[in-house]
């Protein structure tokens, strides 16, 4: 199981958010493949790294909205 996680980076002095899962997913690709979609709404940019490898992110002037895919080990 994959699941979409979703992280906000806060630019001021307040008091940070806790990641947030939002969806689970059996494989990598379909998980990889909401984040494609994610990225065609308006803001929301994909970003390939080699530390998140498929991310898509939304920067504004007040937090950064981050979505990525994580591996979930709960179940192992």
């Amino acid at each position: 199981m994959y699941a979409v996680i979703v992280a906000t980076m806060i630019a001021s002095s307040q008091v940070p958010k806790i990641p947030v899962m939002v969806a689970s997913y059996s494989t990598l690709t379909e998980c990889r493949t909401e984040l494609v979609k994610v990225s065609k709404l308006q803001g929301y940019e994909l970003v390939v790294s080699p530390t998140l490898s498929y991310s898509v992110a939304k920067v504004t002037p007040e937090k950064t909205t981050t979505a990525f895919c994580v591996k979930d080990i709960r179940n192992i």
